[in-house]
C-alpha cells in the first residue's frame, strides 16, 4: 500500500519536498531535510518513521485518510476480519487535541487501526 507514492521499505528521498510540513529526528523538531532516523510529517497527514533512511512505518491521521473517512468497525472487519487484539491508546499530534481510540492489531497485515473511542470511526492508520 502507498501513501504519497511511498511504501514501506521506500528510501524516501523520494518524497516531493513540497509535501514535506516538518521533520523531526529523535530529540525533537529538527531544520535538516536530510533526516535518516526519525520521522517526516507531510502536509496531508501522512508520517513516515525512519530508520537508516528507509521507511519502516507509515502513519496516517484522519484528515490523511479521507477514502477511509467514516469507515467503522463493523465495515472493517468485513473487509479485512476480526484483529487479533485490540488496546486502548491515546494519539497525540504535535498541537493537535489528543484523542482516545481502540487500537486493532493486525498481526498478520502488520496494522493497526485506532478508531476514536468519541464517534467509533477511523482515526489512525499504522502500517509497519
Amino acid at each position: 500500500m502507498k501513501f504519497n507514492g511511498i511504501e514501506i521499505g521506500q528510501n524516501l528521498t523520494e518524497l516531493p519536498t513540497e509535501l514535506i510540513s516538518e521533520f523531526y529526528d529523535k530529540e525533537d523538531k529538527s531544520q535538516n531535510a536530510d533526516i535518516k532516523n526519525g520521522w517526516i510529517l507531510t502536509s496531508n497527514g501522512i508520517q513516515y518513521v525512519l530508520k537508516n533512511g528507509i521507511v519502516k512505518m507509515i502513519r496516517v491521521k484522519e484528515n490523511g485518510i479521507t477514502k477511509l473517512n467514516g469507515f467503522d468497525k463493523v465495515y472493517v472487519e468485513k473487509l479485512i476480519g476480526k484483529p487479533n487484539k485490540i488496546s486502548n491508546d491515546s494519539i497525540t499530534w504535535v498541537w493537535d487535541n489528543v484523542v482516545y481510540a481502540k487500537v486493532h492489531h493486525y498481526k498478520k497485515r502488520k496494522t493497526k487501526i485506532h478508531f476514536s473511542t468519541e464517534n467509533g470511526k477511523v482515526c489512525e492508520l499504522e502500517i509497519e
